[in-house]
């Protein structure tokens, strides 16, 4: 996890918070690998029940892997 505003969003936050701040994130990190597995973006960017279920599966992911790199309990 390199993106030094997502860092910062995960520590001042907690997690309810910090997956309104990420959505954005996500979408284009999903877009950026498209080429790598298109069949998982194209239904995660078309079928909206299917982002409601996986998104905070990923936000809290995100979440919990900056809380684990620097020591903070999430």
């Amino acid at each position: 996890m390199g993106n030094a505003q997502v860092i910062q969003t995960a520590m001042a936050n907690p997690l309810d918070k910090f997956q309104l701040g990420v959505r954005k994130l996500v979408e284009d990190l999903m877009i950026q690998r498209m080429g790598e597995n298109d069949k998982i973006v194209t239904r995660y960017m078309g079928d909206g029940e299917f982002q409601r279920t996986t998104f905070p599966i990923l936000a809290r992911e995100i979440f919990e892997t900056i809380h684990a790199e620097t020591g903070k309990p999430s």
